[in-house]
């Protein structure tokens, strides 16, 4: 063989070195992009799911913190009645004593004329007019109690209902995300075929899937989207329309409604 032919050879042989190595390294370089997108890809996801959990607990304690505001206005509001019906019963109690010594002091003094029996009758019709009164009140108060236990129900209802809304939104937001997880693990393994298969049918066969599985992540971060849009919720106001308070003497707070004659009692 000729130092021709053999030079021809040595540089063939370096060209399919250099061409091997240039194969390898860009073979390489693509790996390496895939793997930082997949990184990027895992690191997206985790951030979805801690931001989904923040919401969730958020909203958690948003609603364990208005339940029991609204639970301790609900004490203040049966102890500010309680006290306003015993300082009624005093106020009431101590007006008919003295209205009696009041009377029972001019019958003794008229005594001494003619005894007149008209002052007991208006003694009787005072007594009973106080009864009557203090019945109305009585009766308004168990009403008024009543009102607000059936309110209180009501409300407690609608938090279980609020409260076991969102503990499902939450169980089918996180069937979701695993649901995309097992998805995307399907795409990437396609993706790993897809570099190593050499027949056209069977290339064309795994991008039908790798479409199917794409459409199917679609999907399912739209439903995502739509969940968490849920999960979101609207912050419920508090205190319009509460009649306001005034603190009489004797330092007990009641509160004054114009429309109510027995309102502040």
């Amino acid at each position: 063989m000729s130092n021709t032919e053999n030079s021809a050879l040595i540089a063939l042989s370096e060209l399919k070195n250099l061409e091997a190595a240039r194969v390898a390294e860009v073979e390489s370089e693509k790996r390496a992009k895939e793997d930082a997108e997949r990184r990027a890809r895992e690191e997206a996801e985790r951030k979805a799911r801690e931001i989904a959990e923040r919401k969730a607990r958020e909203e958690a304690e948003r609603i364990a913190k208005e339940t029991a505001e609204r639970e301790a206005r609900e004490r203040e509001e049966r102890l500010r009645l309680q006290e306003a019906d015993l300082r009624a019963r005093a106020e009431q109690e101590a007006r008919l004593k003295e209205e009696q010594m009041r009377l029972d002091a001019q019958v003794k003094l008229a005594e001494k004329k003619a005894r007149p029996m008209w002052l007991y009758a208006v003694l009787g019709v005072l007594v009973i007019g106080v009864s009557v009164g203090g019945y109305m009140i009585y009766d308004y108060i168990q009403k008024r109690d009543e009102a607000e236990r059936i309110a209180q129900i009501e409300q407690k209802k609608k938090d279980d209902e609020r409260a076991a809304e969102m503990a499902s939104l939450m169980k089918e937001l996180k069937g979701l995300q695993e649901e995309q997880n097992k998805i995307k693990s399907q795409k990437d393994e396609i993706e790993n075929q897809l570099k190593n298969v050499q027949d056209e049918t069977e290339r064309q066969k795994l991008l039908a899937e790798k479409a199917a599985l794409d459409a199917q992540l679609a999907a399912n971060e739209d439903k995502q989207k739509k969940n968490k849009g849920k999960s979101g919720g609207s912050k419920s106001s508090s205190g319009d329309g509460e009649p306001k308070s005034e603190k009489p003497k004797g330092g007990i707070s009641v509160s004054k409604n114009v429309d109510d004659p027995l309102d502040g009692l």
